[in-house]
């Protein structure tokens, strides 16, 4: 029986101690030393009770990840929709993808470093979600001056800088990085569609009065 079978996904699978315990095991030993075993004992539950939301460590490891992946993109597509006219709808996805990124490193980390193992589907998941963030981005070819001067790959090359600069900096323990960073992200991603200058503004733009009192706390 699957964890959607029983109706454990999405938050509630996150909030629940065996989806947690598939993120913290995960991280801590990696894909391929993560067991049922491992997650059951540290969710406080029994094998079996484990056996009856998963088939083992692969699904359990996929059922979590898109969980993760909803979570965030409900996050940040609701602060695109909310955000206006692009760039500014777009702005402020990015740093409501900071925001969700610093409030959940472990989520983070497991998605994007621990779970990578887990073969063709995981990273399916995670290549999908890339494709909707360079959407977003490529949204601006709207408000391009030369819309066919804009390469047909500007959202997916934006993209890819972001993630590998992020991948990097949690397996270095510097994923709270990604918040000073959104200005130097907005200038890459505007700039091929408004241009140098439009994209100049981005970097002197004032931060948002939340990541300002984050700061001086």
């Amino acid at each position: 029986m699957s964890a959607r079978e029983e109706g454990l996904e999405g938050a509630r699978l996150l909030d629940h101690p065996l989806g947690r315990a598939v993120v913290a095991v995960t991280n801590e030993r990696g894909y391929q030393l993560a067991d049922p075993a491992a997650f059951a004992a540290r969710a406080g539950v029994c094998l079996q009770e484990f056996h009856r939301h998963f088939s083992g460590r692969h699904e359990a490891v996929l059922t979590v990840l898109e969980a993760v992946i909803a979570d965030f993109r409900a996050a940040v597509g609701a602060a695109y929709d909310s955000g206006g006219a692009w760039p500014e709808s777009l702005r402020a996805a990015a740093y409501e993808a900071a925001r969700w990124i610093l409030a959940h490193p472990e989520q983070v980390r497991f998605g994007l470093v621990s779970s990578a193992p887990a073969g063709d589907m995981a990273r399916a998941r995670r290549e999908e979600l890339y494709l909707w963030g360079a959407s977003l981005i490529d949204a601006g070819r709207e408000r391009a001056v030369d819309p066919g001067a804009v390469p047909r790959r500007a959202g997916i090359i934006a993209v890819g800088s972001v993630v590998e600069e992020l991948r990097r900096g949690v397996e270095a323990g510097r994923e709270g990085g990604i918040l000073g960073a959104v200005p130097q992200m907005m200038y890459t991603a505007v700039r091929p569609y408004l241009g140098d200058e439009a994209a100049r503004r981005e970097l002197g733009r004032p931060l948002p009065a939340w990541l300002e009192r984050l700061r001086g706390g």
